[in-house]
């Protein structure tokens, strides 16, 4: 009976070992709990890249050029074009490749495909969090890692599939961080208890609205009400008439300043003192000229520090001399510089020559990005398992539109 006992017991164990290891291979990928949480990533299509002699390196940019955004993804594309100015490594220029994706997840999958066909070794990009999502599987599938600026959404780094896209990277901070910031700023300095959403459907939107309002929630405001609405849309006087019903100490919104335009000028009409709060994709010069005195009293926030070191000071005096774009006339163009620094960098280390070709193992360069840690102009860059920045201090800014600009509120 004991050696019946004892047999049952062994083999029990080894059907649970059995099971751990099939649990182990199912999983697949790499593990890696060096930041971020324990990971897995999905199987990344890396292979090694040849460019013939007097061929340049192509690196990729996706972002809007074109459209209501372009005031987003021009000055963000003329950083990464800084950063690659006059830059050659084992004699090859460096080519910087850039495709329109309208800051949308059609444009972004879109852009995706046509930068892979122009043979591009990395991407910086692509800008908006929503180009991101639709994108990063291709980029997984080619083994192209990409870096962007200014995605700062949950669900990149977060993704639905489970498995961490190892191809992707960001220098910006996630709304994780933006959302309870702003949420703390409302309730506990503005004083609002109330607040009434409006949000952009779109990856950025859905996820900023989220980390607001549980952040918000949890500080004790209480929410009256949530609204989406599609890119492009102009008209949201049935939205304003709803949040006048609603009497809420303050209006949050979601989105970026193309649609943040309009409506704080048909909110205004109708609401003269209810408190406005936008994030990062509303905090740019164009929302200013568009919205004209309506934006005035406006309070914005952005997921990074207000630049004051020696790095950002050499990058933005740079940046206003080649390309006579004011520095901070929208954000994250230190950041595009950071991010295409990186790439080229690691480009450097892993290059080969070999039978008069320049060989690029794009797995070896995704480790070298990984690896990375940079003093930028945008502050400390360091990336964790997930691809998250974690270089820095993680600072949340907030201004307040007034005469016509941006006031930093120091906290």
């Amino acid at each position: 009976m004991s050696e019946r006992k004892g047999r049952s017991r062994f083999a029990w164990l080894l059907l649970l070992a059995a099971f751990a290891m099939v649990l182990a291979v199912a999983c697949g990928g790499d593990d890696d709990d060096t930041g971020g949480g324990s990971v897995t990533y999905g199987k990344a299509g890396f292979k090694t890249v040849e460019i013939a002699s007097g061929q340049p390196i192509k690196i990729g940019y996706s972002g809007p050029l074109s459209g209501d955004l372009k005031g987003i993804g021009e000055p963000i594309q003329k950083a990464v074009e800084l950063a690659a100015k006059g830059k050659t490594i084992k004699g090859h220029s460096i080519q910087v490749v850039s495709k329109d994706d309208l800051c949308s997840a059609d444009g972004g999958a879109s852009a995706a495909t046509q930068l892979l066909q122009e043979g591009v070794v990395a991407v910086v990009g692509p800008v908006c969090s929503g180009a991101v999502v639709a994108a990063q599987p291709q980029y997984e599938g080619a083994g192209i890692t990409h870096v962007s600026p200014s995605s700062t959404a949950h669900k990149p780094t977060y993704p639905d599939r489970g498995q961490v896209f190892q191809t992707f990277l960001r220098t910006t901070y996630s709304d994780d961080i933006q959302g309870p910031a702003q949420a703390k700023f409302a309730y506990k300095t503005l004083g609002a208890k109330t607040a009434y959403i409006v949000y952009d459907t779109d990856a950025y939107g859905t996820g900023l609205r989220d980390a607001f309002k549980a952040a918000y929630e949890k500080e004790g405001g209480k929410i009256l009400g949530s609204e989406g609405y599609e890119k492009k849309q102009t008209d949201f006087k049935a939205v304003v008439t709803n949040i006048k019903n609603a009497k809420p100490d303050l209006v949050y919104f979601a989105g970026f300043y193309s649609e943040a335009t309009p409506f704080i000028k048909q909110l205004r009409a109708e609401m003269k003192d209810v408190k406005f709060l936008g994030g990062d994709g509303v905090k740019n010069d164009e929302f200013i000229k568009g919205a004209g005195a309506d934006a005035e009293g406006a309070y914005l926030s952005l997921p990074s520090p207000v630049y004051t070191g020696e790095a950002y000071k050499t990058f933005g005096d740079l940046f206003e001399k080649e390309t006579g774009i004011k520095r901070d006339a929208s954000p994250f163009v230190a950041e595009a510089y950071d991010a295409a620094t990186v790439i080229i960098r690691a480009i450097e280390k892993v290059a080969e020559e070999k039978d008069g070709k320049l060989v690029i193992d794009l797995k070896k360069l995704n480790e070298e990005i990984r690896k990375t840690e940079l003093d930028g102009a945008s502050g400390k860059i360091k990336f964790d398992a997930r691809g998250e920045n974690v270089g820095g201090a993680t600072p949340v800014s907030l201004f307040q539109v007034k005469n016509g600009a941006f006031e930093e509120i120091k906290q």
